[in-house]
């Protein structure tokens, strides 16, 4: 085939990358090239024989219109499939959130940006579907045009590919400026190999091919055609078009007389070639380069002012002429010749035709979306029409999952000179929310003109609470504060509820950091006793919680009824939730604020909402952390770190953060919590005047001690005082520094300050009042008493009806170690056994380590750090043996964890080689069942 001369290399190439994806090595392919080198040829070649192979083939080709289309590239790639048998089974498991991008609007999130997370996950499970069913390849042509949540679904699916039968073959112009660089950089990382690169045409072929256009054409003039245009394929096929319709003689003569041929030539010859053609070509070739690929030949005709059946003799014409491709609807035969003819058009004649173009969609009511693509290419005009349109296809992206999408349709709406200036509020409000989604910081300024430019009290305080909601739970707690703010400072006659909502919030994001602090107490108190929703009664009670040491019981009575009411879980969005978890955990009522967070774990994991799902799982793993389960709570807590690390402010990231040290700290993985302290940026001190700084430095405090650093631990346990000492924060849980303090001086010689501090911890645990609080200040009261022991028996006691089974198992280590330093050997064995067999069932490793030094001090040979058997699964081996055991399949379990179907199998090998069995039905008796007291199964 011509098209196709000195391409053997390149082809083999490709051919032996995707032998590897017929073995089920997955990859990306990139061929990479200037304009008009033959990138599209290679890829219709590649599709053609993997098509022949029996391999599915998907294909899109992006285009400059598209790039702000919302899942554009990955709609082309799907559409195809979903009229054809076998597209249920394909929409299986979690790839049904799919069908959300490709047709029915998807279900709104609780969090802003979840939609996106959603999408992404659902398109990422129907591509491995896709790859279980046989080999597959998604041929992309032009991804440096591809739209931007297409692009970031298509990098997080490459980061997968070496598990699936899938390669992702793109073509990408070298040179050309892309539609979205972080994202397509991304991508092309990815691949395993360099780029393809297509060479020139060597000097033979370049005469095979000047020759069957011009078969008089002497060797010295295909040699003049080949340095002219540089072996460039489609550039050298526009010359010699030229050429030929000039009737010039393809002599040596000639040869000599051949000027430069570069693609700032191909408008003179497209031209050219419109000239000779019948009348009104050059009309319908500008009105296809408008509607960009695949129009509608009624749409063209009517753009280029053409009848339809002239259209029609026109349109064949462009084709026989290789102005125009073959195959259904009207595409230019080359993104060059788009481009050319585009650009030969005015500004503001392209503006027009854009809108004309907006105008004939919009009279067939096409989707919003096809419209919007249009309008976002013409000049505001004050039109009511087109705001509604743009606000329309932007609500379609949004819902689809695609903010960013949302946001450009948003910004055009934006630039339209308002009718109506409650709308333009409104207008901001949305393009405020749809950057918030996907983190942009310049959300918050938006939010801030839509605040001010509301018309009414009720549409300013709706504005404002919505933009709270939306930074709050995304970290950006002094913006969403900052609303609040705004709004409440303008009296109006606010409808029930409102005020007392924007209050909650701005007490909620302001209480976090110290430069609000003392603003919340003011807010505190100067509202009413008994609030007048029942929302604002966990937000006090959990102020108060925060702000001082109130006795739990009243605490928990002031959060019970919000929570039995369900006032709290109709708030999902808000950050009343999250104080009112914190308070339930803080006050060892662990059971419910573990009911709590896994009923938004169970909204949000079979709806893919990764944010929602992380934020409720940071909150479990801290209840799991106190109650003992430091399996569980790893893996929670590593979930919610990789989910909010890359994309988290501080405030947010170091919430995750201090939990996930704490359980690393217990499990024993020292190592593990300083790497994740690294990747943080966290091995100095965390910024100044935020709430979970002082959690931060006390957990970092305790891996310290664990590490045999008492100094260090001490100047951290010394440091989170001060940070705590400036919120006000003095909770003998929350706020608890001292414990890591005592251990510390104790280590350095310092008993005097050890025992005030030990002193100081009882004092406010007992005004606190809940039996792990005071057990532990029990426990701390010991380490500095001349006779431990029966201060130790006394917090054992306590502990053992609290759900604190940290606590209590480091309430038994402590008092075997101190009766056998009491020389009642027998006596010590028992507690000691004890708490190693509560460790080893919750994963409490570091404890663990601890009583089996003690009782080896007894003389006693208790087993040793199990090498097999339940107690040497790791979190994620645990995770996954315990859902398998419960009856879950490979791909549900991938599909739960967020991991891929092959993370699961070798989790199940793993565990399986640790457990001494061989089948699924071994594992619910090999599995150690959980001991009742020590809280529900997680998963």
């Amino acid at each position: 085939m011509a098209a196709l001369l000195d391409r053997d290399i390149e082809l083999a190439e490709l051919s032996r990358r995707l032998a590897g994806v017929r073995a089920g090595s997955g990859r990306v392919i990139v061929v990479e090239g200037p304009a008009g080198i033959g990138k599209s040829t290679l890829l219709t070649a590649v599709g053609a024989a993997a098509r022949a192979d029996g391999v599915t083939t998907l294909r899109a080709r992006c285009s400059p219109l598209e790039q702000h289309a919302a899942w554009g590239m990955a709609r082309q790639l799907f559409e195809p499939l979903r009229s054809q048998s076998g597209w249920g089974e394909l929409t299986t498991g979690a790839a049904r959130l799919a069908e959300g991008v490709l047709a029915a609007e998807a279900e709104q999130p609780v969090l802003a940006g979840d939609a996106m997370h959603a999408a992404v996950r659902g398109l990422v499970w129907l591509a491995s579907n896709l790859g279980e069913r046989g080999a597959a390849i998604l041929v992309i042509d032009d991804v440096h045009w591809a739209d931007a949540p297409s692009l970031h679904w298509l990098a997080l699916l490459a980061r997968s590919l070496g598990e699936l039968r899938i390669g992702v073959v793109c073509a990408v112009r070298s040179g050309e400026p892309p539609a979205v660089p972080d994202l397509l950089a991304d991508l092309l990382a990815s691949a395993p190999e360099p780029p393809v690169r297509p060479r020139p045409l060597g000097p033979a072929a370049t005469q095979a091919l000047v020759r069957a256009r011009l078969p008089a054409a002497t060797p010295g003039f295909a040699q003049a055609c080949h340095g002219v245009t540089g072996g460039n394929p489609f550039l050298l096929g526009a010359l010699l078009t030229q050429l030929a319709a000039d009737g010039a003689a393809p002599d040596d003569d000639a040869a000599t007389r051949l000027p430069a041929f570069g693609s700032e030539q191909v408008g003179r010859v497209v031209d050219r070639q419109l000239a000779r053609l019948p009348a009104g070509a050059a009309q319908l070739a500008s009105a296809i380069a408008v509607l960009g690929p695949g129009a509608a030949l009624r749409h063209a005709a009517r753009l280029a002012g053409l009848e339809p059946a002239a259209a029609a003799r026109v349109a064949d014409a462009l084709r026989a002429a290789r102005l125009v491709e073959d195959g259904p609807g009207l595409t230019l035969a080359h993104p060059l010749i788009a481009g050319t003819l585009y650009a030969s058009l005015p500004p503001g004649e392209r503006g027009l035709r854009h809108a004309a173009a907006a105008a004939l969609l919009a009279g067939e009511r096409a989707d919003p979306e096809r419209v919007a693509l249009h309008l976002l290419r013409t000049e505001p005009a004050g039109e009511a029409a087109t705001v509604a349109t743009l606000r329309e296809a932007a609500r379609q992206a949004s819902a689809r999952g695609a903010p960013q999408s949302a946001a450009a349709y948003l910004r055009r709406a934006a630039a339209e000179p308002p009718p109506d200036p409650a709308q333009d509020a409104d207008v901001r409000l949305e393009l405020g929310l749809a950057l918030a989604a996907y983190m942009q910081p310049e959300a918050y300024g938006l939010l801030q003109e839509a605040v001010a430019a509301a018309t009414t009290p009720i549409q300013r305080g709706a504005i404002a609470l919505s933009g709270a909601r939306a930074l709050g739970l995304s970290g950006r707690f002094d913006p969403a504060a900052g609303l609040c703010r705004q709004a409440l400072r303008h009296a109006g006659a606010y409808p029930a509820g409102l005020r007392e909502r924007l209050e909650a919030e701005l007490i909620c994001n302001g209480m976090v950091q110290v430069a609000t602090i003392d603003e919340v107490r003011r807010l505190v108190q100067a509202r009413r006793p008994e609030p007048a929703t029942l929302e604002l009664r966990p937000i006090t009670a959990a102020v108060t919680l925060m702000l001082g040491n109130h006795p739990a019981a009243a605490t928990l009575a002031s959060l019970r009824p919000a929570l039995e009411h369900g006032a709290v879980a109709a708030e999902p969005g808000s950050l009343v939730w999250t104080v009112s978890a914190i308070g339930l955990i803080a006050n060892d009522e662990l059971e419910t604020a573990l009911v709590q967070c896994e009923a938004l774990m169970d909204i949000a994991r079979p709806r893919g909402w990764l944010m929602a799902l992380a934020h409720a799982s940071m909150f479990r793993a801290m209840a799991l952390v106190r109650a003992g389960e430091i399996r569980d709570a790893e893996a929670d807590a590593r979930l919610a770190f990789d989910y909010k690390l890359p994309v988290a402010p501080a405030p947010a990231m170091l919430w995750c953060l201090a939990f996930l040290v704490d359980a690393l700290v217990e499990a024993g993985d020292l190592a593990g919590a300083d790497t994740a302290l690294t990747a943080a940026g966290q091995q100095a001190d965390p910024p100044d005047g935020l709430l979970p700084a002082p959690l931060l430095l006390a957990g970092r405090a305790r891996l310290r001690l664990a590490q045999h650093r008492p100094a260090d631990a001490l100047a951290d346990a010394q440091l989170a005082a001060i940070r705590a000492d400036e919120l006000g924060l003095c909770h003998a849980v929350f706020g608890s520094w001292r414990a890591e303090a005592v251990e510390a001086l104790l280590i350095l010689g310092e008993a005097r300050r050890a025992r005030r501090l030990a002193r100081e911890q009882a004092e406010l645990s007992e005004q606190l009042g809940t039996p792990g609080a005071r057990g532990a200040a029990l426990r701390l009261l010991a380490r500095t008493s001349a006779e431990p022991v029966p201060v130790l028996e006394q917090a054992v006691e306590l502990l053992a009806c609290s759900p604190a089974r940290l606590e209590h198992t480091r309430a038994l280590v402590a008092l075997g170690a101190a009766l056998r330093r009491a020389n009642r050997r027998s006596d010590a064995r028992i507690p000691l056994r004890q708490a190693l067999e509560q460790a080893d069932r919750g994963g409490m490793q570091l404890l663990a380590g601890r009583a089996r030094e003690e009782l080896h001090a007894l003389g006693a040979r208790p087993r040793r750090s199990a090498l097999s058997g339940p107690g040497a699964l790791t979190p994620a081996e645990h995770r996954v043996a315990r859902l398998a055991a419960d009856g879950y399949g490979n791909r549900a379990i991938a599909e739960r964890l967020y991991v891929t179907q092959r993370t699961v199998e070798t989790h199940l090998t793993h565990a399986f080689q640790k457990l001494a069995i061989t089948s699924r039905a071994e594992l619910a008796a090999a599995l150690q069942p959980r001991a009742a007291a020590s809280g529900p199964v997680s998963a």
